[in-house]
């Protein structure tokens, strides 16, 4: 296997610094029915900005250009200040479902997260839908939580072969620190096309003492059999981890216990490529390779083997961040995904801060055999 990268583009930058700071963060991509690229991602003046929301773009040649069309609602006054996350995923009806999370805040002044405890600020997971190829969204509506902490979805859901969607989050901290519900990552279900919500089962579970999975991504390979991957630390020690991952023969009811890959990296991605093959991409900020790096996935016996890697990305300095109270402060990279193209092509999407600024960036690669 081979990867190749063809190209580079930028989906987002802002136009004119030198009159306003808008940084982009957090993308998520789809390819619609009619061909078109969406990408979702926030904007905002900083990276814990009161004033952050989702936005809509937009590329009618295949991710090489992109039309900024604004945001996906205007806040309401009562959440005027509450920053919102949200990714899409495209569903087989040609519906769009975009689900994500909003932070509550009284004024814009207050942080995201609290320094001495590293815990952050209550808030509510969202979920809402686009029935014109993401030109108008319904109203965010809250999706009810068995848990008493917000769940971290970064990620796009995904929808089985038998019509579920899944997604998947961590436990973000209370305020306080404590979670009281355990440092496990929760799967959330819909059998109705995102409209009811189960947020009852849990995944990670068993990983090292005292270490949680961060922003998991899961794709499934053949029906019911779900692939799960995390960046995985331990937040009080500051100390990341192996991404680790796990696997369900049941369509996420249950899993295996979560499997070290080897692979000393942070926020990271995965798609299905074709039989027992998967593509990942993984943020790696630590160590003597800084960068994005893309690998092919032989996953035969539910075993992670490292087939190839490559890095499409290293324009960022190495550095560590193991807890919610630095990301604002030293992040300067990450949320990688994948988006498949026709053929051999993919897409690889992230965020980037370069000369002074939040850019959404892609890079398009051909994989093959």
């Amino acid at each position: 296997m081979t990867i190749e990268v063809i190209d580079h583009h930028i989906v987002y930058e802002n136009p004119h610094p030198q009159n306003r700071s808008r940084h982009g963060y957090f993308p998520g991509l789809v390819q619609l029915p009619s061909g078109d690229l969406l990408a979702m991602f926030v904007v905002g003046e900083a990276f814990e900005a009161a004033d952050i929301t989702t936005v809509v773009s937009r590329s009618s040649d295949g991710g090489r250009t992109w039309m900024l069309e604004g945001p996906i609602h205007e806040k309401a006054p009562d959440h005027r200040h509450a920053a919102d996350f949200m990714k899409p995923t495209l569903l087989r009806d040609g519906t769009l479902l975009a689900t994500g999370y909003r932070f509550h805040r009284t004024d814009q002044e207050q942080l995201v997260a609290n320094s001495e405890t590293d815990g952050v600020r209550p808030g509510d997971n969202l979920y809402c839908h686009s029935s014109d190829e993401g030109r108008s969204w319904t109203r965010p509506q809250v999706m009810p939580r068995a848990w008493p902490e917000m769940i971290e979805a970064s990620g796009s859901a995904i929808e089985l072969c038998s019509g579920s969607i899944l997604g998947c989050g961590s436990l973000f901290p209370l305020w306080d620190g404590s979670n009281p519900s355990g440092k496990n990552g929760v799967l959330f279900r819909s059998e109705d096309g995102g409209h009811t919500w189960d947020d009852s089962a849990r995944l990670f579970v068993g990983l090292p003492d005292g270490c949680a999975p961060s922003e998991p991504r899961v794709c499934e390979m053949t029906a019911d059999r779900v692939v799960a991957l995390a960046w995985t630390s331990n937040h009080k020690a500051g100390v990341n981890l192996p991404n680790h991952a796990a696997v369900s023969h049941d369509g996420g009811a249950t899993w295996s216990t979560p499997m070290n890959t080897g692979v000393a990296a942070q926020a990271s991605g995965l798609i299905h490529w074709r039989g027992d093959l998967l593509l990942t991409v993984h943020s790696h900020r630590e160590g003597e390779e800084i960068g994005v790096f893309v690998r092919v996935i032989d996953f035969s016996d539910d075993e992670w083997k490292v087939v190839e890697a490559v890095n499409v990305w290293d324009n960022a300095p190495a550095m560590q961040v193991g807890n919610y109270a630095t990301m604002g402060t030293n992040l300067r990279f990450g949320q990688p995904s994948l988006l498949r193209l026709e053929g051999d092509e993919v897409l690889a999407t992230h965020w980037a801060i370069e000369e002074g600024q939040g850019r959404i960036r892609s890079h398009r690669l051909r994989v093959r055999a």
